[in-house]
């Protein structure tokens, strides 16, 4: 899978009056280090369930060829039975915990007739929204391919409305902070285009791109420039800046109900992830506890340090195999939920590029009222 985060920083500024474009990613938008979000959000969930693993055994090497231990406790004490007996325990909770989830994922999709047509009558009258305002027949069914199209007509949009302000705009100021909106809106969408071309849902691919898509500040930001320069604005200039706000508008409904579907997707991957290895962890800890016998390895040591130890840590690891699949899905569920708490024309982070867009005179609030 690409790293989108990759993109670079196309932020631009035309003066300090004009708005300023946002990054063309949430890296570059949030600040926050591209190994992070590759490790929340772009890296495979095996590779970060293994990557958990072997931190936690590296840890326990670690603290015992540097802190005070002995490996003869194995051989003279139940230390191990009693480690491993705590796991078992700590694995049939997690087991009924991850069915309780699972339960919760399928009521959501079992329900009685009314409802099964309630939400089919939404998901149609949507497609149908989406289809008239688009000016197409039937839109795509794929998700990858449904995202792209209002792309495509945000973007019919946006040369549209920077056609027509180019040619009725007295206000040459106005025309060049317009013009720069609908560039820069132009080129974030052939980025996201780009990236959700071949992509299938159930993979990450599908989402990253528009989570890196911000409709929500286009939305601000249109508003905002439509408000700002009405008085030199043609009626047909307004008219393009409605049309345009109304095509993000869609993006809002559309990437909230994928990013439902995805979650959900992710729910069944931890359960099924818990589930296969439950078993196996299972009857380790019971080897463990019923027949392993350390002192047949005391003694023996590889790089300096006890093989009993190196085992037993080992198999300890293996157990938690269900606990690092959990983790490693749900961090990114939390990241990609925190990245989309706000829906429609609401930016969450105060930003450089959002003070640039804000008109301060619509947001003025009178002292005294009559």
């Amino acid at each position: 899978m690409s790293d989108s985060t990759t993109t670079t920083d196309s932020t631009t500024t035309t003066d300090s009056e004009s708005v300023t474009r946002p990054g063309d990613t949430m890296r570059e938008r949030v600040g926050e280090s591209r190994v992070k979000i590759w490790f929340l959000i772009t890296a495979n969930r095996g590779i970060v369930t293994v990557g958990f693993l072997l931190l936690a055994y590296l840890t326990l090497v670690v603290l015992h060829v540097f802190g005070p231990s002995s490996v003869r406790k194995l051989v003279t004490t139940s230390a191990v039975t009693s480690l491993f007996s705590s796991v078992i325990i700590a694995l049939i909770t997690s087991i009924t915990l991850v069915l309780s989830i699972s339960q919760f994922v399928l009521t959501e999709e079992i329900g009685p007739l009314g409802e099964q047509r309630d939400k089919m009558r939404d998901e149609t009258g949507f497609r149908n929204d989406v289809e008239e305002t688009a000016g197409i027949k039937v839109a795509p069914a794929e998700p990858s391919r449904f995202l792209r199209t209002l792309i495509e007509t945000a973007d019919t949009r946006a040369r549209a409305l920077r056609d027509t302000v180019s040619e009725d705009a007295d206000d040459k100021e106005g025309l060049k902070e317009i013009a720069s909106y609908a560039d820069g809106l132009l080129e974030h969408s052939q980025t996201v285009t780009t990236e959700l071309e071949n992509t299938d849902f159930g993979s990450f691919d599908v989402l990253l791109p528009i989570l890196n898509y911000n409709y929500s500040w286009k939305i601000f930001a249109a508003r905002n420039l439509r408000e700002k320069y009405a008085d030199s604005l043609s009626d047909e200039a307004e008219e393009t800046f409605d049309e345009l706000i109304e095509v993000l508008r869609f993006f809002g409904p559309a990437r909230e109900h994928f990013k439902t579907l995805y979650v959900q997707w992710e729910i069944i991957n931890i359960s099924r992830g818990v589930l296969y290895g439950a078993m196996p962890a299972l009857s380790i800890a019971a080897y463990m506890m019923l027949v392993f016998d350390a002192s047949r390895l005391f003694g023996t040591a590889l790089f300096g340090i006890d093989v009993a130890f190196l085992f037993a840590s080992a198999m300890y690891v293996l157990t938690l195999s269900p606990f690092a699949v959990v983790l490693a899905y749900v961090l990114r569920v939390l990241t990609v939920i925190k990245r989309t708490l706000a829906i429609g024309p609401f930016v969450l982070r105060e930003t450089d590029q959002l003070h640039s867009a804000r008109y301060e005179e619509l947001s003025e609030i009178e002292g005294e009222r009559e």
